[in-house]
């Protein structure tokens, strides 16, 4: 087998290296199977201000009833200010970093709407 030959027979190959570097990135981030870093780092940011706003909302839920008030009390727009102190109330208890506090007040305040 000459060198041409075994180039010939090659160039199958060496085109299907060649598309599958360039395609296997396309389709990797297309399809969602790598993540970035900045994408991870909003995640966790996420999960954190969720799994504190349910911790709010249960907080403010138990003092709610501690007092022997009705949570319907707390639901709909018109009762935002009463649902608003008691998140208040909540937080004050709740250790959560400065960046993080108005959206876990927000979503506790969401979680009891």
């Amino acid at each position: 087998m000459t060198m041409n030959e075994r180039i010939q027979n090659g160039k199958p190959y060496a085109w299907g290296f060649v598309a599958g570097l360039v395609a296997a990135p396309i389709i990797a981030f297309s399809a969602g199977w790598v993540s970035t870093s900045g994408a991870r780092a909003d995640a966790v940011e996420t999960a954190r201000v969720e799994t504190m706003s349910d911790f709010c909302s249960a907080a403010a839920q138990k003092s709610w009833a501690a007092q022997n008030m009705d949570l319907a009390a707390l639901k709909g727009w018109d009762n935002r200010v009463k649902r608003e102190e008691v998140v208040a109330a909540a937080m004050a208890d709740i250790q959560v970093p400065e960046p993080l506090v108005k959206q876990v007040s927000n979503g506790c305040s969401r979680a009891l709407a």
